[in-house]
């Protein structure tokens, strides 16, 4: 299991080492590995969005790359109509971790809704989603097309939305229900151009695919271990919450050569310059726009 959690992130991401500024895609995949917390009472990892929203408003400092949908996000606030093209980067984590359908799911739509309500975006997730399920539980590629869709026409964007307090307007939804009966009559819903957008789904579909443990101590190593240890439900959820107090301007921590931030460790500052700081944590380099 843990070989084919480690095949799948090294082909989806740019792995890095502590020495490197992680691109954009593998920042992201991070945020949301972060933003995962073990439920106390069921099976599965919650995507706890008030840690998520404190991730993103400290990314917009460090964030290497632009994303449209990033842009909108911290400009209003909300998310937009618009796909979102860095989709599979902030999903992975949360399909990886678990293993009921239904948590697995609205977990991976929670992160989905706070930055698209697309209707494409939705249901290209659902298909991510499901192929992830499939993939690390070793099921064939030939059956993968008809239990996702199974679970399209099962699905209902309406129950999603009220029971995680969510809206769209009649239209969306309109638009949306058009386009997942569009999907549904296809002979199979993951269609190649999807394997081809998608990192992940080309990744399961590859026949010639090795899965290698690694070797070498990278984030990507450090980060399969932990999504397989969150997976397994062998880490207490009191292990990662974190402090609700107050926590200084993070210029503030900037101000010293080394520090202790609640969401990304123990930082020491490399380099300082007018417009920006080169910080070092577990994750890598950060370069810090001021």
């Amino acid at each position: 299991m843990l070989s084919k959690i480690q095949g799948l992130l090294k082909y989806c991401y740019n792995d890095s080492t502590c020495d490197k500024v992680p691109d954009m895609g593998l920042q992201l995949f991070l945020l949301s590995s972060k933003s995962l917390v073990p439920y106390e009472d069921k099976i599965g990892c919650m995507f706890d969005i008030t840690r998520y929203e404190k991730e993103i408003e400290l990314f917009k400092y460090y964030m290497n790359g632009h994303d449209d949908t990033l842009g909108y996000y911290f400009a209003n606030k909300k998310p937009s109509g618009r796909k979102d093209e860095l989709l599979e980067c902030k999903i992975i984590p949360v399909a990886v971790s678990n293993t009921d359908w239904d948590v697995l799911l609205n977990e991976a739509l929670k992160s989905v809704f706070f930055f698209s309500t697309n209707k494409d975006t939705i249901l290209n997730a659902i298909i991510i989603s499901s192929s992830v399920k499939e993939y690390l539980e070793d099921n064939d590629t030939d059956s993968m097309n008809e239990v996702t869709k199974e679970r399209l026409i099962g699905f209902s964007l309406k129950d999603f939305l009220n029971n995680n307090n969510l809206s769209i307007n009649k239209e969306g939804l309109i638009e949306f229900e058009k386009e997942r009966v569009k999907m549904l009559l296809k002979y199979e819903p993951i269609i190649d151009d999807l394997k081809e957008k998608y990192k992940v789904l080309k990744y399961i579909y590859d026949e010639s695919k090795s899965n290698e443990e690694m070797v070498d101590e990278t984030v990507l190593s450090s980060f399969s271990l932990y999504l397989f240890k969150l997976r397994k439900g062998i880490i207490s959820p009191e292990k990662l919450k974190i402090s609700n107090n107050d926590v200084p301007e993070f210029r503030e921590f900037l101000k010293h050569s080394s520090f202790v931030h609640p969401l990304l460790g123990r930082c020491v500052v490399l380099k300082r310059g007018e417009k920006e700081v080169i910080l070092r944590n577990k994750s890598g380099l950060m370069k810090v726009n001021i």
